[in-house]
């Protein structure tokens, strides 16, 4: 049995050839256990080195126990095969000091060819399948390892956090050709066969193990069994990766160590076809120089390939490599759904609609949650909306909350595992979507400068929206300017955009429009005409004889050029304020006579205002006041 140091000072070994018919060898660390140790991150990782042409792998399981699986090649051995001091840097960025187990699938230089060189590195023991070998790589790692090389058995199992309520194991399956004729004669067909199990999750890696000429696959497959990921046999060769091998293992995630402008043509089609037709997807150390990669299923890393890897039936395993971050699945069955609550909104809160709100939640499973899906009601869970669907379970997710005003709004949050199990929570209560957006509304008609008669029929025009919309429209207007009084026109009308609106018998040249749009929360917008209009009584004959009135008659000629000719009538005798007015309702000229009689007078105007200019081409209004009336009309000035 081997133990590490601290436990060795406690008992003596006994062969390991003979305890392993009856007892796996235990790996249980001691608090006392003086070298560095990675930490563990509580997941199995396995992790493939990028060795180019050679092979490297480093377990580490979830308490920070680590396992070598061959090391790569010395740059004397191999050709197309990155130095020892790469391996070692990979090693040491992994947090990797010290191995508990160095395991040689077999005595090839690109697998055991750096074990000697990498310094600052320590290993407790080497194990292997006991033969020799007649190459440099091979004498330098027997003399490396010294007492500490050991003999595998096949069937021989060592344990990981043996203490752990889920160690991890690694069974040698098979080794030295497992009996297969002709196999004695090939290196390749000698190599050891391990399998890593935590779980529900398996790895098998198998050095350069052939499935052709001799084939040892075909028989050691069935032992291996259904497994996640299979180090792929010797680099992808055509050789290696048969059908009965595929049939027996069902692996989903391939991972085959390969060196760029090999001269062996890795990988090979034959071996790809093979994987893709068995439907499994593969991540390569590097490009190589054989067959290309078919982007449905192989992924090139140029990098180390990191298998995360939990225990539970159903769980979802992890594979990193630079820009690459993919997942997928342990065998088993998880019958476990999630447990979902609700955070926020959870009931009785006030949500202003049309805003963005952070929609919170908790949800955990056995397993691990996949992704999570939100939704709402408005009418407290008859009908649910969508607000995203597989989104990762971070916990938070902004919502733009609708333009739908509910006091029986809810959401809702369905988490997902890997299995297919959903758990489901909803707010605990009601809670509501408040509208507290005002509408936008403007008068486009009358907007400034119009002469409305008195009893002719107008278009009161505006537009108006809402982000949620526009309930009601209230026309008013006023005679004196925006300082009122207003008075109705017309209250509660729908949002057409038009009124027509019969324009009472009020002369005024300072009118104006309101518009006023409310919403359904009665939340409000005003505008008014943008400038002044005029609303005049029916025109009348000033020089006309019987009972006379109050009136301005049109100035002419029309369109006035130089002299204009201001006509109008008084109803009884006194004095009269005429004034020329902009579109502004701005004084441009005026003058007021007295004494004069009641009936028809006209004055004339030069085309100049008060200072004695000249004015400008445009719209104008006269004014006429008398006796505490008043009445304008318009004309346009042409210089």
């Amino acid at each position: 049995m081997y133990l590490p140091r601290s436990a060795r000072r406690l008992m003596s070994f006994v062969s390991a050839r003979r305890l392993a018919s009856f007892v796996p060898v235990l790996l249980a660390f001691s608090a006392s256990v003086a070298h560095a140790v990675p930490p563990g991150n509580g997941k199995l990782q396995i992790v493939h080195l990028n060795a180019a042409q050679g092979d490297a792998a480093v377990l580490i399981s979830p308490n920070g126990q680590v396992a070598l699986f061959d090391d790569g090649a010395n740059t004397t051995f191999c050709t197309n095969c990155p130095s020892c001091a790469e391996v070692r840097s990979e090693l040491l960025s992994l947090g990797v000091t010290h191995a508990d187990i160095h395991f040689a699938t077999h005595y090839h230089a690109d697998h055991i060819g750096c074990i000697a060189n990498l310094s600052g590195i320590t290993i407790d023991r080497g194990w292997d399948r006991g033969q020799s070998y007649s190459s440099g790589a091979f004498t330098n790692y027997v003399n490396y390892l010294g007492a500490k090389r050991r003999t595998l058995t096949k069937g021989q199992v060592f344990t990981l956090d043996s203490l752990s309520a889920h160690p991890v194991t690694i069974t040698c399956v098979a080794l030295a050709g497992d009996g297969v004729s002709g196999a004695s004669s090939d290196e390749n067909a000698l190599s050891a066969v391990f399998k890593v199990t935590y779980g529900e999750f398996d790895e098998v890696i198998g050095g350069d193990l052939t499935g052709s000429s001799p084939d040892v696959e075909t028989k050691v497959g069935p032992q291996v069994g259904k497994v996640e990921v299979y180090k792929v046999h010797h680099h992808g060769s055509a050789y290696s990766s048969n059908n009965n091998w595929l049939n027996a293992t069902q692996p989903k995630i391939g991972v085959i160590g390969v060196g760029n402008g090999n001269s062996y043509g890795h990988p090979t089609a034959t071996a790809l076809n093979n994987l893709h037709n068995h439907g499994t997807r593969t991540y390569w150390s590097q490009r190589g120089a054989g067959a290309a990669p078919n982007p449905s299923y192989d992924k090139v890393a140029n990098s180390m390939i990191r298998i995360v890897a939990t225990w539970q039936p159903g769980g979802v395993d992890s594979i990193y490599a630079t820009a690459i971050a993919d997942s997928f699945t342990n065998s088993g069955s998880d019958g476990v759904a999630p447990s979902v609550a609700v955070l926020a909104p959870n009931g009785g809160e006030t949500v202003p609609a049309g805003t963005p709100r952070s929609v919170t939640w908790s949800a955990s499973d056995n397993v691990g949650v996949i992704s999570v899906d939100l939704a709402y009601t408005l009418d407290g869970g008859t009908i649910w909306n969508p607000i995203a669907a597989g989104v990762a379970n971070s916990g938070s997710y902004s919502w733009n909350v609708p333009n739908s005003p509910s006091t029986m709004t809810r959401v809702r949050v369905t988490a997902r595992d890997g299995a297919g199990n959903t758990g489901m929570a909803t707010s605990a209560s009601n809670f509501t979507i408040a509208d507290q957006t005002a509408p936008s509304v403007a008068a486009t008609s009358p907007n400034g400068g119009e002469s409305w008669l008195a009893g002719s029929v107008q278009p009161v025009t505006w537009n108006a929206t809402d982000n949620v919309g526009v309930e009601s429209i209230d026309v008013d207007y006023s005679l004196h300017g925006a300082s009122g009084p207003w008075l109705a026109v017309q209250h509660g009308l729908a949002n057409s955009g038009s009124y027509s609106w019969t324009v009472p018998s009020s002369a005024s040249d300072s009118a104006l429009v309101r518009i006023t749009a409310a919403d359904q929360a009665l939340n409000q917008a005003v505008d008014l005409s943008d400038n002044l209009f005029q609303m005049t009584s029916p025109a009348v004959d000033v020089a006309a004889t019987g009972i006379f009135r109050f009136a301005l008659a049109p100035p002419r000629p029309t369109p006035a050029h130089g002299q204009v000719w201001l006509g109008f009538s008084l109803r009884a005798p006194g004095s009269a304020r005429i004034e020329v007015l902009n579109v502004a309702g701005a004084r441009v000229w005026g003058v007021e006579p007295s004494a004069l009689g009641a009936g028809p007078h006209e004055i004339s105007w030069s085309g100049r205002d008060d200072r004695g200019n000249l004015v400008a081409s445009g719209l104008y209004f006269v004014r006429l006041a008398s006796g505490g009336m008043r009445t304008t009309t318009r004309f346009v000035f042409v210089r």
